[in-house]
């Protein structure tokens, strides 16, 4: 498939993901192919790719912001949505006629359940007709721009909020929150929180240490038991995983004895999960999926840049990306408490290697930027197709991931 697509995070007052809205383009942006327009096929693709992906997956049961075109509009939103319309944002932008008909379709498909935003119009005044229908605007976050769009919504719209848009910095987000928006879009997440005095509490010590043990070709059980025989917490979600398995708790007589019958695959796995959710909590969870996402989708990709080989450590180098942000100190600090081949520290810290190059390339697809990602992938004549690809499998890798069964681990330990 031509597209990609990659579901980028609205953000609440707490910081907890809100929503998702996709961001995507078809073909090589190089090429001339970039989006001006939504026709009805690619419209029908995007409505395929969520089909076919799932809301579990994409967002776990909260909203996914759709763009729909004026074609697909009159040719029926609702035959090509086989998810749950009340979990549905269509996006109405400026491409999108505000005419009479859109206008009556509009209405059918709020009274059908789908939800509706609207996104990037220069003029709030031009849709005035559509906002007793709007539960979303997106506003750039600049004050002379939201603060207009929230006075002028305020009478007509009460009921719809305001989303800021490219709140880059977590000043930008603090700044937007003291107008009364509680809704945000942007890359402030990402940015770590460093100060003078921070420092790694005993309980990151562990989980850091517990990292650890994932790059080590030889695994210690007995480093892994003495380690989470620290953490109360981490023992209990230890054991209720092995009680889980396969294996029968009353055959078990000690944490060694229990990793000892799990194997070092299994427990690398849960490491993987676990201890990467307990390290970020106090952060948005997005941050958890997104290390995620990283680590597979740069394993994944890794044969398109003759990196296969490479494939375990490119996973390694998505998973501790976050960890200046986790840690809230700069990165080649927060690399020298963690394990990890010298290619993957020179990537995170410098990214001038090939590791660097690849990551790079991961970043800015997340980022949805796709002249680079087009850019990239035209010098090292990898096929969009083969993007999508590793992109929408390590999506369904997470989803398996998150939802996964015990019956479902033996069949993903193999991918």
């Amino acid at each position: 498939m031509d597209l990609m697509v990659v579901p980028k995070p609205i953000f609440s007052i707490s910081k907890e993901v809100f929503g998702y809205y996709l961001s995507f383009q078809v073909g090589n942006a190089l090429f001339g192919e970039g989006v001006r327009a939504l026709d009805l096929g690619i419209n029908t693709r995007l409505f395929d790719f969520v089909n076919r992906i799932g809301l579990d997956v994409l967002t776990v049961e909260k909203p996914i912001f759709m763009p729909v075109t004026d074609v697909l509009l009159a040719a029926g939103v609702e035959n090509h949505c086989a998810v749950n319309p009340s979990f549905v944002v269509l996006m109405l932008n400026k491409n999108n006629r505000l005419s009479k008909d859109n206008l009556e379709r509009v209405a059918a498909l709020k009274a059908a359940g789908f939800r509706i935003a609207l996104f990037s119009y220069p003029s709030i005044e031009a849709a005035e007709a559509f906002l007793p229908y709007t539960d979303f605007v997106f506003s750039n976050n600049e004050t002379d721009v939201i603060m207009p769009t929230v006075r002028y919504l305020k009478p007509r719209a009460p009921g719809a909020r305001v989303i800021a848009t490219k709140v880059d910095s977590v000043q930008t987000f603090e700044r937007v929150n003291l107008f009364g928006i509680q809704l945000f879009a942007g890359h402030f997440y990402k940015v770590p929180l460093i100060g003078k005095d921070n420092k790694v509490s005993p309980l990151q010590v562990n989980y850091i240490q517990l990292l650890n043990q994932i790059s080590q070709d030889d695994f210690e059980f007995d480093k892994f038991t003495k380690i989470i025989q620290r953490d109360t917490a981490l023992a209990i979600q230890f054991l209720k995983m092995v009680n889980s398995s396969h294996i029968r708790s009353n055959k078990i007589n000690s944490l060694r004895h229990a990793a000892a019958m799990i194997g070092s695959n299994e427990i690398k796995r849960w490491i993987t999960t676990a201890v990467s959710s307990s390290l970020s909590q106090e952060k948005p969870g997005e941050i958890t999926r997104m290390s995620l996402l990283r680590a597979k989708f740069c394993e994944n990709i890794a044969g398109k840049f003759e990196m296969a080989v490479h494939a375990e450590n490119l996973f390694l180098m998505g998973l501790f990306s976050v960890l200046d942000v986790i840690l809230e100190m700069p990165i080649e600090k927060a690399l020298e408490l963690v394990f990890v081949p010298e290619p993957v520290r020179v990537a995170l810290v410098k990214g001038d290697n090939d590791f660097g190059l690849l990551f790079n390339f991961v970043k800015e697809y997340e980022q949805g930027d796709w002249t680079e990602v087009s850019r990239t992938a035209l010098i090292k004549n990898i096929n969009i197709s083969d993007i999508y690809g590793a992109y929408y499998d390590a999506l369904s890798w997470y989803g398996r991931l998150i939802n996964m069964t015990v019956d479902e681990s033996e069949a993903l330990s193999e991918e």
